[in-house]
Protein backbone atom coordinates (compact mmCIF):
# COMPACT_ATOMS: atom_id res chain seq x y z
CA UNK A 1 0.00 0.00 0.00
CA UNK A 2 1.00 3.48 -0.85
CA UNK A 3 1.30 6.12 1.04
CA UNK A 4 0.75 9.76 1.06
CA UNK A 5 2.86 12.85 2.28
CA UNK A 6 0.33 13.35 4.95
CA UNK A 7 0.45 9.89 6.29
CA UNK A 8 4.09 9.70 6.55
CA UNK A 9 4.07 12.86 7.94
CA UNK A 10 1.83 11.28 10.66
CA UNK A 11 4.19 8.31 10.97
CA UNK A 12 7.15 10.69 11.74
CA UNK A 13 5.90 12.53 14.49
CA UNK A 14 4.79 9.00 15.95
CA UNK A 15 8.54 8.72 16.17
CA UNK A 16 9.97 12.23 16.55
CA UNK A 17 6.54 14.43 18.06
CA UNK A 18 6.88 18.00 17.52
CA UNK A 19 10.61 18.08 17.48
CA UNK A 20 10.76 18.59 13.45
CA UNK A 21 9.48 20.80 11.11
CA UNK A 22 7.59 18.97 7.72
CA UNK A 23 6.37 21.27 6.18
CA UNK A 24 8.72 20.74 2.90
CA UNK A 25 8.15 17.20 3.56
CA UNK A 26 6.86 15.67 -0.46
CA UNK A 27 6.80 12.15 -0.13
CA UNK A 28 8.06 9.53 -3.65
CA UNK A 29 9.23 6.44 -1.29
CA UNK A 30 10.95 5.33 1.19
CA UNK A 31 14.55 5.88 0.12
CA UNK A 32 14.24 8.86 -1.64
CA UNK A 33 15.73 11.92 0.49
CA UNK A 34 12.66 14.51 1.59
CA UNK A 35 13.82 17.87 3.78
CA UNK A 36 12.95 17.81 6.70
CA UNK A 37 13.35 21.28 8.81
CA UNK A 38 15.25 21.61 12.44
CA UNK A 39 14.54 24.13 14.30
CA UNK A 40 18.11 24.84 15.15
CA UNK A 41 20.30 24.02 12.44
CA UNK A 42 17.83 24.37 9.39
CA UNK A 43 16.55 21.87 6.88
CA UNK A 44 18.65 18.47 6.07
CA UNK A 45 18.02 15.87 3.29
CA UNK A 46 17.08 11.90 4.81
CA UNK A 47 15.11 9.22 3.71
CA UNK A 48 11.48 8.52 5.30
CA UNK A 49 13.11 4.76 6.34
CA UNK A 50 16.21 6.24 8.54
CA UNK A 51 13.69 9.34 9.63
CA UNK A 52 10.86 6.87 10.44
CA UNK A 53 13.65 4.64 12.06
CA UNK A 54 14.85 7.30 14.77
CA UNK A 55 17.53 8.98 12.94
CA UNK A 56 17.04 12.80 13.39
CA UNK A 57 18.99 15.69 12.27
CA UNK A 58 23.06 15.34 12.39
CA UNK A 59 24.11 18.18 13.80
CA UNK A 60 22.19 17.95 16.51
CA UNK A 61 23.80 14.61 17.09
CA UNK A 62 26.73 16.11 17.85
CA UNK A 63 28.63 13.60 15.44
CA UNK A 64 31.50 13.53 13.35
CA UNK A 65 32.23 17.23 13.90
CA UNK A 66 35.13 18.80 12.20
CA UNK A 67 37.41 21.29 14.25
CA UNK A 68 34.55 21.13 16.33
CA UNK A 69 31.66 22.76 14.37
CA UNK A 70 31.37 21.01 10.81
CA UNK A 71 29.23 17.84 10.44
CA UNK A 72 30.21 15.28 8.25
CA UNK A 73 25.92 14.31 7.49
CA UNK A 74 27.22 12.64 3.80
CA UNK A 75 25.73 9.08 2.96
CA UNK A 76 28.71 7.64 1.49
CA UNK A 77 32.26 7.05 2.51
CA UNK A 78 34.16 10.15 2.10
CA UNK A 79 38.17 9.27 3.07
CA UNK A 80 39.43 5.80 2.84
CA UNK A 81 43.23 3.99 2.69
CA UNK A 82 43.80 2.58 -0.87
CA UNK A 83 46.97 0.62 -0.67
CA UNK A 84 48.12 2.45 1.79
CA UNK A 85 47.29 5.96 1.38
CA UNK A 86 44.37 8.24 2.09
CA UNK A 87 42.15 8.82 -0.70
CA UNK A 88 39.89 11.83 -0.08
CA UNK A 89 36.38 12.69 -1.67
CA UNK A 90 37.23 16.21 -3.39
CA UNK A 91 34.26 17.98 -1.90
CA UNK A 92 34.80 16.86 1.61
CA UNK A 93 38.36 17.76 0.81
CA UNK A 94 37.74 20.96 0.30
CA UNK A 95 34.80 20.93 2.99
CA UNK A 96 37.35 20.02 5.38
CA UNK A 97 40.44 22.63 4.76
CA UNK A 98 37.91 25.48 4.88
CA UNK A 99 37.20 24.64 8.41
CA UNK A 100 40.95 24.54 9.34
CA UNK A 101 41.39 27.83 7.67
CA UNK A 102 38.99 29.10 10.52
CA UNK A 103 38.91 27.06 13.19
CA UNK A 104 42.17 25.53 13.48
CA UNK A 105 44.48 27.85 15.56
CA UNK A 106 48.19 26.35 14.24
CA UNK A 107 46.46 27.47 11.03
CA UNK A 108 45.24 31.18 11.59
CA UNK A 109 48.27 32.21 13.81
CA UNK A 110 50.21 31.67 11.04
CA UNK A 111 47.39 33.01 8.18
CA UNK A 112 46.40 36.07 9.72
CA UNK A 113 43.78 36.67 6.99
CA UNK A 114 41.93 33.68 8.13
CA UNK A 115 42.16 35.41 11.74
CA UNK A 116 38.00 35.69 12.99
CA UNK A 117 37.10 34.26 9.47
CA UNK A 118 33.41 32.11 10.23
CA UNK A 119 31.78 29.35 7.65
CA UNK A 120 28.02 30.40 7.54
CA UNK A 121 26.05 28.04 9.67
CA UNK A 122 24.56 26.37 6.19
CA UNK A 123 27.93 25.46 5.16
CA UNK A 124 28.48 23.53 8.67
CA UNK A 125 26.57 20.51 6.72
CA UNK A 126 28.94 18.89 4.68
CA UNK A 127 26.28 17.88 2.02
CA UNK A 128 25.18 20.96 2.18
CA UNK A 129 29.04 22.49 0.99
CA UNK A 130 28.49 19.78 -1.79
CA UNK A 131 25.54 20.50 -3.11
CA UNK A 132 26.78 23.83 -3.51
CA UNK A 133 30.18 22.98 -5.19
CA UNK A 134 29.01 20.18 -7.43
CA UNK A 135 27.52 23.28 -9.53
CA UNK A 136 30.77 25.03 -9.42
CA UNK A 137 33.80 25.38 -12.00
CA UNK A 138 36.14 23.81 -9.69
CA UNK A 139 38.39 21.45 -10.93
CA UNK A 140 42.28 22.97 -10.40
CA UNK A 141 40.99 25.92 -8.91
CA UNK A 142 40.95 27.64 -5.18
CA UNK A 143 37.80 28.60 -2.93
CA UNK A 144 38.18 31.75 -1.91
CA UNK A 145 36.36 33.99 0.32
CA UNK A 146 37.21 37.87 -0.30
CA UNK A 147 37.70 38.60 -3.87
CA UNK A 148 34.14 39.16 -4.60
CA UNK A 149 33.46 41.12 -1.25
CA UNK A 150 37.04 42.22 -0.26
CA UNK A 151 37.74 41.98 3.29
CA UNK A 152 34.81 39.69 3.43
CA UNK A 153 35.39 37.50 6.21
CA UNK A 154 32.45 34.62 5.34
CA UNK A 155 32.75 31.14 3.84
CA UNK A 156 29.00 30.85 2.29
CA UNK A 157 27.26 30.34 -1.08
CA UNK A 158 26.63 34.00 -1.68
CA UNK A 159 30.27 35.27 -0.87
CA UNK A 160 32.91 32.19 -2.51
CA UNK A 161 34.03 31.68 -5.71
CA UNK A 162 36.34 29.20 -7.69
CA UNK A 163 39.37 30.42 -9.04
CA UNK A 164 42.65 29.65 -10.75
CA UNK A 165 45.45 28.75 -8.28
CA UNK A 166 47.69 31.38 -10.68
CA UNK A 167 45.19 34.35 -10.86
CA UNK A 168 44.82 33.75 -6.87
CA UNK A 169 48.30 34.48 -6.28
CA UNK A 170 49.03 37.30 -8.19
CA UNK A 171 45.89 39.31 -6.90
CA UNK A 172 47.19 38.12 -2.90
CA UNK A 173 48.43 41.14 -0.85
CA UNK A 174 50.83 40.03 1.21
CA UNK A 175 50.85 43.02 3.17
CA UNK A 176 51.88 41.24 6.85
CA UNK A 177 55.15 39.90 4.92
CA UNK A 178 56.29 42.30 2.32
CA UNK A 179 58.07 44.72 4.95
CA UNK A 180 58.57 48.86 4.37
CA UNK A 181 58.93 48.20 0.89
CA UNK A 182 55.24 48.80 -1.39
CA UNK A 183 54.29 45.60 -2.52
CA UNK A 184 56.29 43.79 -5.25
CA UNK A 185 59.63 46.09 -4.77
CA UNK A 186 62.97 45.37 -2.40
CA UNK A 187 65.76 46.54 -2.62
CA UNK A 188 68.59 45.71 -4.61
CA UNK A 189 72.16 46.33 -2.28
CA UNK A 190 74.72 46.06 -5.26
CA UNK A 191 73.12 49.00 -7.07
CA UNK A 192 71.16 50.73 -4.17
CA UNK A 193 68.44 50.83 -6.39
CA UNK A 194 64.82 49.91 -6.14
CA UNK A 195 63.93 46.39 -7.95
CA UNK A 196 60.12 45.06 -8.65
CA UNK A 197 59.23 41.56 -9.76
CA UNK A 198 55.74 39.81 -10.60
CA UNK A 199 54.52 36.06 -10.90
CA UNK A 200 52.98 34.94 -13.49
CA UNK A 201 52.16 31.41 -13.75
CA UNK A 202 54.49 30.44 -11.14
CA UNK A 203 57.24 32.16 -13.09
CA UNK A 204 58.81 35.52 -11.30
CA UNK A 205 59.41 38.10 -14.30
CA UNK A 206 61.61 41.16 -13.51
CA UNK A 207 60.27 44.75 -14.51
CA UNK A 208 63.63 46.16 -14.07
CA UNK A 209 65.72 48.64 -11.30
CA UNK A 210 64.30 51.90 -10.03
CA UNK A 211 65.75 55.15 -8.78
CA UNK A 212 62.78 55.40 -6.01
CA UNK A 213 60.54 52.89 -4.25
CA UNK A 214 57.72 54.96 -5.65
CA UNK A 215 58.83 54.28 -9.38
CA UNK A 216 59.16 50.24 -8.78
CA UNK A 217 55.59 50.24 -7.42
CA UNK A 218 54.02 51.88 -10.23
CA UNK A 219 55.59 49.86 -13.07
CA UNK A 220 54.33 46.77 -10.84
CA UNK A 221 51.12 48.17 -10.40
CA UNK A 222 50.52 49.01 -14.40
CA UNK A 223 52.01 45.60 -15.03
CA UNK A 224 50.31 43.44 -12.39
CA UNK A 225 46.84 45.16 -13.89
CA UNK A 226 47.75 44.66 -17.71
CA UNK A 227 48.23 41.12 -16.53
CA UNK A 228 44.65 40.56 -14.91
CA UNK A 229 42.60 42.28 -17.29
CA UNK A 230 44.47 39.64 -19.55
CA UNK A 231 43.77 36.88 -17.69
CA UNK A 232 39.83 38.34 -17.24
CA UNK A 233 38.96 37.58 -21.48
CA UNK A 234 38.62 33.99 -20.62
CA UNK A 235 36.55 34.05 -17.73
CA UNK A 236 32.92 32.96 -18.07
CA UNK A 237 31.69 33.72 -14.34
CA UNK A 238 30.12 37.08 -14.68
CA UNK A 239 30.55 38.16 -10.56
CA UNK A 240 34.24 37.10 -10.87
CA UNK A 241 34.91 38.68 -14.02
CA UNK A 242 33.65 41.78 -12.46
CA UNK A 243 35.47 41.70 -8.92
CA UNK A 244 38.52 40.52 -10.89
CA UNK A 245 38.44 43.45 -13.26
CA UNK A 246 37.97 45.80 -10.42
CA UNK A 247 40.61 45.08 -8.61
CA UNK A 248 42.71 45.47 -11.87
CA UNK A 249 41.40 49.11 -11.99
CA UNK A 250 41.92 49.80 -8.32
CA UNK A 251 45.77 49.21 -8.94
CA UNK A 252 45.77 52.17 -11.48
CA UNK A 253 43.81 54.96 -8.93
Amino acid sequence: MELNTNEVIKQFKKIHGNKYNYDKVDYKNSKTKVIVTCDKHGDFNQTPSNHKKGHGCPMCSNKKLVFGIGINDSDYVTSSIIDGKRVECPYYRRWKNMFKRCYDPKHYDKNLTYKDAIVHKEWHSFMNFRKWMMKQDWVNKELDKDILIPGNKIYSKDTCVFIDQNINKLILDSGASRGKYPIGVSLHKPSGKYMTQINDNGKPLNLGYFNTPEEASKTYKVTKSKIILDKVKDIKDVKLKKALTNRALELLN
